[in-house]
């Protein structure tokens, strides 16, 4: 299984962004937020963005929680999954979600830099700090 890392402050786009990022590099899923996505629908996890303080979410996304992590690594486990798609705030955030799910080494790191504009990654901010405009890559 393939495995790359997309790396980028909060509020940056990178949830808006997965899905495209995900089909460029050939991978089906993707880890966002303590939700494993394949195909556009949630197949495990639950949405660190649905959590009531920012400690909460934080531990959310990172698979504190070992039944969380268990649930997400059967899934992943029983699905025919060829690569994921790992997002996280900073280098470190991605490795301990790699780490918790027991996943390969990072084929690679994208950031968020190398595939947005300073306007969309500025417009992005703009939204979420001002309309508080949360981005889960599912449909809703």
């Amino acid at each position: 299984m393939r495995v790359l890392a997309f790396v980028g402050p909060s509020g940056t786009g990178k949830s808006y962004r997965a899905q495209w990022v995900a089909r460029e590099n050939d991978l089906d899923c993707i880890i966002d937020d303590g939700l494993l996505i394949k195909e556009n629908r949630i197949l495990a996890g639950k949405s660190a963005k649905k959590e009531a303080s920012r400690i909460a979410s934080v531990k959310r996304a990172i698979f504190v929680d070992d039944v969380h992590a268990k649930a997400v690594m059967k899934a992943i486990e029983e699905e025919n999954i060829k690569g994921i798609l790992v997002l996280g705030t900073s280098d470190e955030m991605v490795n301990k979600i790699a780490e918790k799910l027991s996943l390969p080494a990072f084929e690679k790191t994208i950031y968020i830099e190398e595939i947005a504009t300073e306007k969309e990654i500025e417009k992005a901010r703009y939204l979420r700090k001002n309309l508080g405009k949360h981005v889960i890559p599912v449909p809703t």
